[in-house]
């Protein structure tokens, strides 16, 4: 035995079109709050279509900001950095840039960033890294490889007193030696 299940019987709804007799099988909204609607036929719903104005009795500056609230749903929005209060005890909102946290920003109102001191370290070793035109990840092998390399380069010895030469020498050894000390090779 196969069971069909039995079609739902539609209510006949007549058509709101005043005078009119055919089933009205096609809602139109009455007004902008799109809640309650009128029932017509086709060729009714056709013609109220074609007449229905959305932003009939709005003026041109009430259309503007309905159009500007539709861009974000009809939700409230803010500039970055503003309405600090809904992200204040999120844990899961990360926070990189430090926006939101209150507790960086000052007396003022105005974020203070943390000390750069790391910052300032990385840009070193960086900065190391490419006058010994080596690649991360730094292996100490590499980085001798490349320090011999360039201190037959720029030795004052092979250079003959040339002094931009003994100088690019000075800032090998420099930053040879924060290498090897960031790598825990040199002490």
């Amino acid at each position: 035995m196969i069971y069909k299940p039995k079609k739902k019987e539609i209510p006949f709804r007549p058509c709101d079109y005043p005078g009119c007799s055919e089933c009205g099988s096609f809602r139109a909204p009455k007004d902008r709050t799109l809640k309650d609607y009128y029932w017509f036929c086709l060729k009714h719903v056709t013609e109220y279509n074609k007449n229905w104005d959305f932003y009939a009795g709005l003026s041109s500056d009430e259309i503007e900001q309905h159009i500007q609230n539709d861009t974000t749903w009809q939700r409230p929005t803010w500039r970055l950095g503003q309405n600090q209060t809904v992200w204040r005890n999120m844990d899961s909102a990360k926070d990189s840039f430090h926006l939101f946290n209150e507790s960086e920003l000052g007396m003022n109102g105005k974020y203070n960033p943390p000390p750069q001191a790391h910052i300032k370290h990385e840009s070193k070793l960086v900065e190391a890294a490419l006058f010994l035109q080596v690649e991360f990840p730094l292996k100490v092998s590499e980085v001798r490889k490349q320090y011999k390399r360039l201190a037959k380069k720029y030795h004052p010895d092979t250079n003959a007193g040339d002094k931009e030469a003994e100088k690019m020498f000075k800032q090998l050894n420099e930053h040879y030696r924060y290498i090897l000390k960031q790598l825990g090779e040199h002490k």
